[in-house]
């Protein structure tokens, strides 16, 4: 499996209710990259998380669902429903 190089890579702070996602921040500076941010919540988020970060971050959301489709749990599932919750929006 080859490694996906990450494109949204600017910097976002960690809300304080997704920092049990980041068990990885060692220095405790409370930021990570947009990407990795996007992947945490994917994997390990609720769907009210999801649909948060969908209606805060809409296109980068989707190329993170599509670049990483093989990595990801149920990932058409993810894409439908995250084009679900823009719609709504």
């Amino acid at each position: 499996m080859d490694r996906i190089k990450i494109v949204h890579s600017r910097s976002v702070p960690i809300p304080p209710r997704y920092r049990d996602y980041f068990w990885d921040d060692y220095h405790g500076r409370g930021e990570t990259t947009l990407e990795k941010f996007i992947l945490r919540i994917l994997v390990y988020g609720s769907s009210a998380h999801i649909a948060e970060i969908a209606r805060a971050h809409p296109r980068e959301i989707l190329d993170v669902i599509e670049r990483y489709q093989d990595r990801l749990p149920v990932a058409r599932g993810l894409r439908a429903f995250v084009v679900r919750q823009l719609q709504t929006a």
